[in-house]
């Protein structure tokens, strides 16, 4: 196993000859500090991250961030701007994909349809020149490996097996036990289920023992059920490996769920990298409080007056005395509040509390999501989700009053978007 640092990682993609560069102002206004020039497109820029040996790391974000090919530049399938990728000890910048002790795990699978499940897994062990494998095994000759594929077909005990290929055997039926798939190692691709080629995309990961996993999207074409299921087995089968991973997906559930840290990328950098809960409760700015969290935070234009009054055309809230020292500079200013769906409870009528319309009732069993706009709505304005007990009975229609929870707020600097702490805030 190996730990995994990124340096100062860059990426563009060169436009076609005669190209112009049509990003926009705000494109423009991020664009690398480097020597990249137009009409390269920049997809990532100033990438600086440590993997730990053995954690379960999980990249997201939205589309077009990057995550899928930052995850290629240290498989080697792409190509460095500039910047350094190492693997344990190795600087890997210039070494080709099978050098680097790597194994990926696609979206699509990857499996060969004309190849067995055995010979799935086994095709890259049989295609090793060292490790485990190559050290129980001996050198075959050409005859060994014809009788190899001639008896293969053949029942299990009229097989011909070399000293290797039952090193290769014994690996293959061990993974095989460890996803549970024994039963399948004869059969070919078209006949698994979606679940069942997910399993064998892993076992041919986990066959070659490397130092390190990648695994891009792998459940996105899984149903809700079977990619919950899949999603556990997945983090149960690390534990137990104990192989350093890095995971992408666009699903900030899965990330929750699945990740020791959460690198949350946008447009081509790390916006924070943190532990889950630490990213669900401690935004570093508002494009992780509103990426994070399903339904996503609610946001709210206030006015802030020293010390600790904040007001909206809708309603007056006193701030808890935490908020002094980091709110001084920003006396008569105009802020963000935002406030997840949870920390929104139906109240009585005061001058604190929001007056809502209901306009959908999501209930979901567990619970009630509802969503509700303000009242007085004006042109800003931006529809709000709640969350409320299953048992509490709302109309579509019906008005409500709302409080929010003062020691929930989060507050954003609407020029920069990133986060203001209050002091003590556990």
């Amino acid at each position: 196993m190996a730990q995994v640092v990124l340096e100062n990682v860059y990426k563009s993609f060169s436009g076609r000859k005669g190209e112009k560069d049509n990003r926009g102002t705000e494109d423009l206004s991020i664009a690398l500090e480097s020597p990249v020039k137009s009409p390269e497109q920049a997809v990532l820029r100033r990438i600086n991250l440590t993997v730990k040996d053995g954690e379960f790391m999980v990249l997201v974000g939205p589309s077009g961030c990057g995550k899928s090919t930052l995850l290629r530049l240290i498989a080697g399938l792409e190509e460095l701007t500039g910047g350094n990728i190492w693997v344990g000890d190795r600087l890997v910048n210039d070494l080709p994909p099978k050098e680097r002790d790597i194994a990926m795990v696609f979206q699509n699978y990857a499996l060969y349809p004309h190849m067995t499940v055995y010979d799935n897994i086994a095709f890259g062990l049989r295609r090793m020149s060292g490790g485990a494998v190559e050290q129980k095994g001996t050198q075959h000759s050409a005859l060994s490996t014809l009788l190899v594929g001639i008896t293969r077909s053949l029942p299990k005990k009229l097989n011909y097996l070399t000293e290797r290929e039952k090193a290769v055997d014994e690996q293959v039926r061990l993974v095989a036990g460890l996803l549970q798939i024994e039963t399948l190692l004869t059969r070919l691709p078209k006949q698994l289920s979606g679940g069942q080629k997910q399993r064998v995309a892993l076992g041919r990961a986990i066959a070659r023992n490397p130092q390190v996993f990648l695994m891009d999207e792998p459940l996105s074409n899984l149903d809700a059920k079977l990619r919950a299921e899949t999603r556990a087995q997945i983090v149960k089968l690390q534990r137990q490996l104990g192989t350093t991973t890095i995971y992408v997906t666009h699903d900030q559930t899965e990330a929750m769920t699945m990740g020791d840290r959460i690198a949350v990328m946008d447009r081509g950098q790390i916006q924070q990298l943190a532990h889950p809960l630490e990213l669900y409760n401690h935004p570093a700015n508002r494009f992780v409080a509103e990426f994070i969290g399903s339904p996503p935070m609610n946001f709210l234009p206030v006015q802030f007056q020293a010390p600790f009054l904040i007001t909206n055309p809708q309603f007056r809230l006193t701030l808890p005395d935490i908020w002094e020292r980091a709110l001084q500079k920003y006396d008569n200013c105009s802020l963000t509040l935002g406030i997840r769906p949870e920390h929104l409870s139906i109240s009585l009528p005061a001058p604190k509390n929001l007056q809502v319309q209901v306009d959908l009732v999501e209930a979901l069993g567990n619970e009630t999501v509802l969503s509700v706009h303000l009242t007085e709505a004006t042109a800003n304005s931006s529809t709000l989700q709640v969350r409320v007990a299953p048992d509490r009975s709302v109309q579509i229609g019906e008005t409500l009053w709302l409080s929010i929870a003062p020691d929930k707020i989060h507050l954003f600097d609407p020029e920069t978007g990133m986060a203001i702490w209050p002091q003590g805030r556990g």
